[in-house]
């Protein structure tokens, strides 16, 4: 391990690899993600993390580790995400896990944890996800983990855990999946649990539980709601009662004669106390109401946004039909959805979205969502597709769910405007289109690559990412494969283990196991201009025993990039364009046809400088922008 020392991502997962976790890898201080999940790796998990303070992800599920989790953990402070399900783990979970303030997943499922969860669960105020369920794990539920103000999953499912469950619990307002089943709860089922607005999954079943079901939100949807084997629960409802199949609550058969008579004299002053304090109720709860509105815009503007649940992207979506299916990609697939979400109709009205669904069967899937959320989060940019809102969630089928809902763009992407299917569908981009174009995307990449902080590398930069909105103005979409660069001068690149692009748009040194940087970025942004420009993919069959789009453009005379470019560039111009006809036929042709080849072979020139073959040479986004702006300015003039 003395060689790598440098080495900022180990992802060995889903091998066959046996053995031990060799110690040596304490020597890699510089790595960020530990990936081994889905091996065969056996034996305790070794004190290694002490001097591996800079990880941000540790995943080690589904392999056959022994013995107790380390307690070095506590050093790993920038720790988000520690996955170490399905082993054979015993002991508690140290405390010193629960003092990673930045920690955002914490999966522990299926081994043989015992112990209490510490108090110390609710300092975790970034925590989004625990998963305990199938442990040892005993004493009473803390309430303390209502700090978790984060939490939109939590499952404690089979265990041994005692008491009644705090109803601090109504504390945590983004909370999504709540599965207490199978322990050994007892007590009745809060009320408060009925205030949870946005709880889309409910399970509570096989515990102790008694008294009255609470009424209201989850416990109105018997499809996410679970509460049986609790035989001493009951419901005043008849209808509830017999739909979760429990008892009808039993009532007094009988009033005492004496107490009817107290009663009806106080009858009057009680219904004047009642309308006083639904008064008073309604004032404090549209303030609350308020209040939760306003946390909710603070959470987007610290880039968490408000969640929605799995059934409004099912109704959006009307089912995920055909209809709706825009495109599929690597990760899952992109559906039109038309969004009605307030309690009054009016927050989100008959508003049409992109809904990215993720397809969770795919190993990537998970990483790219994370991935993308992380990166379109604090990025702001008028050429960057705008993520409104994120879903991860159970799905009908009780199955995870997640999705990411996008700005909807009505003139879809670029592929399809340089590819139509129909040659009479009028998808037909005019020059001066597709230098904005090329500025607009130019402009998103200068943004990530020298604005952000840190610098962010798109990693997958093609026509089928670049969108077009009603205007035809581009935005550059998804950052599923996208990588931030260190801070730290000495390291401008990051590690490309596990990258996959595009095939045709990586750059060269890629493949060679070079990292990930911004001159890769501009390698893809300059395939993507001469394709744009001359219409031939990168993969075209015409593009072999040597041949590429790059050596062809190069080899581009300018007395001839008329009959290299595109032809419909040269067809229906606009009226920004000066002419309507044909530069190549028209009788004052001699200007226009000059300023057209000047124009195209400038633009070419740029997209073969970003498309070097060595990553020196190429031309940085900063540059590239200037330099269109400049050819933009000369055509128009």
């Amino acid at each position: 391990m003395d060689k790598f020392q440098n080495l900022i991502s180990l992802s060995l997962e889903m091998n066959s690899l046996t053995g031990d976790i060799p110690r040596s890898i304490a020597k890699l201080g510089n790595l960020q993600n530990f990936l081994v999940h889905q091996n065969m790796f056996s034996g305790e998990i070794p004190e290694i993390f002490a001097n591996l303070t800079r990880v941000s992800s540790i995943v080690m599920r589904n392999n056959q580790f022994s013995g107790k989790i380390p307690t070095s953990l506590g050093n790993c402070q920038q720790l988000q995400t520690l996955d170490l399900a399905w082993n054979r783990l015993n002991g508690s979970v140290p405390e010193e896990v629960f003092k990673l303030s930045g920690l955002n997943y914490l999966v522990l499922e299926h081994n043989m944890l015992s112990g209490p969860l510490p108090s110390d669960v609710g300092n975790l105020k970034q925590l989004q996800v625990i998963d305990v369920s199938d442990n040892n794990l005993f004493g009473t539920l803390t309430s303390s983990i209502s700090g978790c103000s984060s939490l939109l999953y939590l499952n404690m499912s089979r265990n041994n855990l005692s008491g009644e469950i705090p109803s601090s619990l109504a504390n945590i307002l983004p909370l999504e999946v709540l599965d207490l089943s199978s322990n050994n709860l007892s007590g009745p089922i809060p009320q408060e649990l009925a205030n949870l607005k946005s709880l889309n999954f409910l399970n509570l079943s096989s515990n102790y539980l008694e008294g009255d079901v609470p009424t209201g939100n989850i416990f109105s949807n018997l499809s996410s709601t679970s509460i049986r084997g609790n035989d001493d629960l009951c419901s005043a409802d008849k209808e509830i009662a017999r739909n979760l199949q429990l008892h009808q609550c039993k009532t007094k058969g009988r009033q005492s004669n004496h107490l009817i008579k107290i009663l009806v004299p106080i009858s009057g002053a009680t219904l004047f106390i009642c309308l006083v304090f639904c008064f008073v109720w309604a004032l404090i709860s549209r303030w609350k109401k308020n209040r939760v509105k306003g946390s909710q815009s603070l959470l987007s503007l610290k880039g968490l946004p408000p969640l929605i649940s799995y059934s409004d992207i099912q109704i959006a979506t009307t089912n995920f039909t055909a209809e709706n299916l825009l495109g599929k990609g690597g990760f899952g697939s992109v559906y039109k959805g038309t969004f009605n979400i307030g309690d009054d109709g009016a927050s989100i009205n008959n508003v049409t979205f992109a809904v990215k669904v993720l397809d969770l069967q795919q190993t990537k899937a998970v990483q790219s969502f994370l991935a993308e959320c992380e990166a379109l989060r604090n990025v702001r940019h008028r050429n960057l597709v705008k993520i409104i809102t994120s879903c991860s969630s159970i799905d009908h089928k009780r199955d995870e769910f997640k999705a990411l809902v996008y700005e909807f763009m009505p003139n879809g992407n670029l592929d399809k405007w340089l590819y139509p299917e129909d040659e009479e569908s009028g998808f037909c981009l005019t020059l001066m289109q597709r230098l904005n174009i090329a500025i607009d995307v130019a402009s998103a990449m200068d943004y990530l690559h020298n604005d952000c902080d840190p610098a962010v590398v798109h990693c997958d930069l093609k026509p089928a990412n670049v969108l077009l909105d009603e205007n035809m103005a581009a935005h550059v979409g998804d950052f599923g494969l996208a990588r931030f660069l260190s801070q730290r001068p000495s390291q401008r690149e990051n590690s490309t283990m596990g990258l996959k692009g595009s095939v045709g748009y990586i750059a060269p040194e890629y493949g060679l196991g070079s990292k990930a940087s911004t001159s890769g970025d501009a390698y893809s942004f300059g395939v993507l201009v001469l394709e744009m420009f001359i219409a031939k993919k990168p993969t075209d069959e015409m593009f072999k025993e040597g041949l590429s789009l790059n050596k062809f453009a190069s080899a581009v005379d300018i007395n001839q990039v008329f009959e290299t470019v595109d032809p419909r560039i040269l067809k229906n111009h606009g009226g920004s364009e000066q002419s309507s006809s044909n530069p190549s036929s028209s009788n004052d042709s001699d200007h226009i046809c000059r300023k057209y080849e000047e124009c195209l072979a400038a633009v070419i020139r740029v997209g073969l400088s970003c498309a070097a073959q060595s990553h020196k040479d190429r031309l940085p986004m900063k540059e590239t922008l200037t330099k269109l702006h400049d050819i933009k300015k000369i055509f128009l003039n």
